[in-house]
């Protein structure tokens, strides 16, 4: 299982690193050793795609991805309308990707990736924050 994870690592990897698109560093918080980055890429029908790869993250645990606005009274929502999910491999490398709509991107400054220590992703008084990258809406829109 872990030999399959591994290679499906590399594959999205060796994906995202050859895919065109606007790259946001993704830096730790919790823990130093976090580091990541989201690459964001136009697609098809008025969609962008975010493709996640992180690491140095806590190994075998739950996280989730989240987009911030930061103006007063706008708030957090989970990325995208599907899983926004992902458990970290026990090398403690994680791998995300969601489709979203490409106008969303003028609402929000930032993505986070949250730390679940109990696995219970619907309890954010506990999750920890462990990366965060800001969004430039502006080069999003020239680059994809």
């Amino acid at each position: 299982m872990v030999k399959e994870l591994a290679a499906a690592a590399a594959l999205a990897f060796a994906i995202t690193a050859q895919a065109p698109g606007n790259t946001v560093d993704l830096r730790g918080e919790d823990w130093d050793d976090a580091t990541g980055e989201a690459v964001i890429t136009d697609i098809q029908d008025g969609q962008k795609e975010i493709r996640i790869d992180a690491s140095g993250l806590e190994p075998n645990a739950t996280y989730s991805v989240w987009l911030i606005n930061e103006a007063p009274m706008m708030g957090e929502v989970g990325i995208g309308s599907g899983d926004l999910i992902f458990e970290s491999d026990a090398l403690g490398r994680g791998f995300y990707i969601v489709r979203i709509p490409s106008d969303q991107f003028k609402d929000w400054d930032k993505i986070e990736v949250m730390h679940h220590p109990n696995r219970d992703t619907e309890d954010v008084e506990s999750a920890e924050l462990t990366l965060t990258g800001l969004l430039d809406y502006q080069s999003v829109e020239k680059e994809g």
